[in-house]
């Protein structure tokens, strides 16, 4: 059977760079780039299969680093804050029939008791989904009470899934977590790496603070003794997702690569290079004056995560005046992405895209330059405490906002095409 278009003759990529340079005018496409300042990196508009091949990893797929995964399936994940037991349960019970299939619950410092646990989860298999909890009043004493509650109840306790989030965790409290868990389902410690995003870095500043954040943890859990086979089935990071679809791609295939990379340099061997990632829509990039377009972008978002391979996705609400309907969507956003579009079918879609995979190689090296430059600083507790970060994020978010502000960088609905029908009564996040 003769070849398609055998007449034709590929053209070299000498012949194709000359002919665009033609088309724009005289300018070299090598120094063209789509990105700002306040992305923090450069690349060029197009790459080509004969250097993509030469980057180091090309080919390498992040399948390895997930934890017996056959396809690209992710949890359908979904928040609950507590205020009152009895209206969360009346939520959380809500949201599942909505087909939620995992649950952070934020507890909102409240100091839990144990008769509360039945209020709580009153009509819910708790080992049906996955059930996560953040800003416990005190993490290692509800984990306790928590364990005997569904011990008590009957659940086996390696079906639970689930774990603790948190925004700040020494690996001491680690420890004492991972060592009080015989669940292998539910892993003990989460680092809640969103306030990275929060605070204006861009990826690479993301990806390098948490990887020195978690490279800070597994130091400390090793001098305890703790094995690496507990630092794989207990430690994972939870990331905000920001609006730049192929840098996102991009970020949440490295946090496996970089994270394992960490592992390898601590001796670990290849079947520990594994962690658990959620993901988070970001809400720094959410309109607050023309709420629909929220729906559009963190649509995009979610995308992105799913295909950097994501183990569990949260879709905030667009808009707050309409939870019902905003919760409805957030969730059936993903049983589309799931049910009609396929996404989970496919580990690693991106793996060998040429844009990508240089995406992957520039980011990845800014990243780990970030996450050295923290290490040479005294470790991430230390940048922490010091400014270092702060400065750092700081930096990036006031270059960000002048981006936005010249219209350099594009945002739809807030400094271009706004709606002219929302009123102030619409606004969201007007902080």
């Amino acid at each position: 059977m003769p070849k398609l278009f055998e007449e034709f003759r590929a053209p070299s990529v000498d012949e194709w760079k000359k002919l665009t340079e033609k088309e724009l005018k005289g300018k070299d496409i090598d120094n063209l780039s789509l990105w700002l300042e306040s992305d923090g990196f450069e690349a060029r508009p197009a790459y080509f299969r004969e250097e993509t091949e030469k980057l180091p990893m090309y080919g390498q797929t992040i399948r390895p680093l997930r934890f017996d995964q056959q396809n690209n399936d992710w949890l359908i994940c979904t928040d609950i804050r507590v205020e009152d037991v009895e209206e969360a349960n009346a939520e959380l019970l809500h949201k599942l029939s909505l087909g939620a299939q995992a649950v952070t619950i934020d507890l909102n410092g409240h100091d839990f008791a144990r008769d509360e646990f039945d209020a709580l989860f009153d009509g819910v298999v708790v080992d049906a989904i996955a059930v996560s909890f953040t800003n416990a009043y005190n993490a290692l004493r509800f984990q306790s009470d928590y364990f005997a509650w569904t011990e008590k109840n009957g659940y086996t306790a390696e079906n639970l899934m689930g774990g603790f989030w948190f925004e700040q965790m020494n690996a001491d409290l680690a420890a004492a977590l991972i060592n009080d868990n015989t669940r292998h389902a539910f892993g003990a410690v989460g680092l809640n790496c969103q306030q990275f995003y929060m605070k204006g870095a861009n990826i690479p500043q993301q990806l390098g603070a948490s990887l020195a954040w978690g490279n800070e943890i597994l130091n400390g859990l090793r001098a305890q003794g703790n094995s690496f086979e507990q630092v794989s089935d207990n430690l994972g990071f939870s990331l905000a997702i920001g609006s730049s679809f192929l840098p996102e791609v991009a970020k949440f295939r490295l946090m496996r690569f970089l994270w394992a990379r960490v592992l390898q340099q601590h001796g670990a061997s290849s079947k520990r290079w594994k962690t658990w990632v959620h993901a988070q829509t970001g809400e720094r990039h959410l309109s607050s004056l023309d709420t629909p377009v929220n729906l559009l972008r963190e649509n995009a978002q979610a995308m992105s995560a799913v295909f950097g391979g994501v183990d569990a996705l949260t879709i905030n609400p667009f808009r707050q005046d309409e939870r019902e309907l905003a919760d409805r969507m957030a969730i059936n956003t993903q049983h589309l992405m799931k049910e009609e579009a396929r996404l989970d079918r496919v580990i690693d879609p991106a793996a060998g895209s040429y844009y990508l995979e240089h995406l992957t190689d520039i980011l990845g090296k800014k990243a780990w330059g970030f996450f050295l430059e923290i290490e040479e600083r005294g470790g991430y507790s230390i940048c922490a405490s010091d400014g270092f970060l702060e400065d750092a994020f700081a930096k990036t978010d006031e270059a960000y906002y002048a981006e936005v502000e010249k219209l350099e960088r594009v945002l739809i609905g807030t400094n271009k095409y706004p709606s002219p029908f929302e009123n102030s009564n619409d606004k969201v996040n007007e902080d």
